[in-house]
């Protein structure tokens, strides 16, 4: 097709001049911005695969596809003063736009490991009864202690995935926890007080 219109268009410019050829620059150009879009369009999206740090593996599971956490190149010492038998649950609730509540769960094993992830408070028992495990969290991630103090770090959703980090004070049955995150490339500090719960972590 653009063959067919370079060739009409060199046989009008022989009898009528500049016309035809304002014609033919402005062909050129649809046919250029056009390109030019769509490089720009593929470029986007090449982008945003590369800049994707993790991958669902189920509706409610989100992982790392090369998992990258600091903190387990920091020796792990387990501490009694973690309960890893059962979950922590945030007193801190969150309101979504539809005016249901978020609440935040956190469970802690002995080799380190951990888990969070959220529910609905409506829908508490069901989801805290399933998805209480390393393998059906929404999110994971590893801890170390020391003394009285914790830190964790875990991958969560959010700009492609993201690595999150906190660090808490245990007390008796609460672990009080200063959260520190990336939102809008800006680094935000969050404040949530956990306390044990009858849930159990398996």
């Amino acid at each position: 097709m653009n063959n067919i219109i370079h060739k009409a268009n060199i046989h009008q410019i022989k009898h009528t001049g500049t016309k035809v050829l304002h014609y033919y620059v402005y062909g050129n150009f649809s046919t250029n911005n056009l390109l030019m879009k769509r490089t720009t369009l593929i470029i986007l999206c090449i982008y945003m695969i590369s800049c994707n740090k993790g991958i669902w593996l189920s509706q409610n599971v989100y992982r790392p596809i090369h998992p990258k956490f600091n903190i387990k190149k920091e020796p792990f010492r387990s501490n009694d003063l973690i309960n890893n038998d059962n979950l922590y649950i945030s007193t801190k609730k969150f309101i979504n736009y539809d005016g249901n509540i978020i609440i935040r769960y956190i469970g802690f094993y002995k080799d380190g490991r951990m888990i969070v992830d959220n529910t609905w408070q409506n829908q508490m028992d069901v989801t805290l009864n399933n998805r209480n495990s390393f393998k059906t969290a929404s999110s994971i991630g590893y801890y170390t202690t020391i003394g009285n103090k914790i830190n964790m770090q875990f991958f969560v959703q959010g700009d492609g995935g993201q690595y999150q980090t906190s660090i808490g004070l245990i007390k008796k049955d609460t672990i009080i926890l200063t959260d520190r995150y990336n939102f809008l490339f800006h680094k935000v500090m969050r404040y949530d007080t956990l306390v044990k719960s009858s849930y159990l972590l398996r």
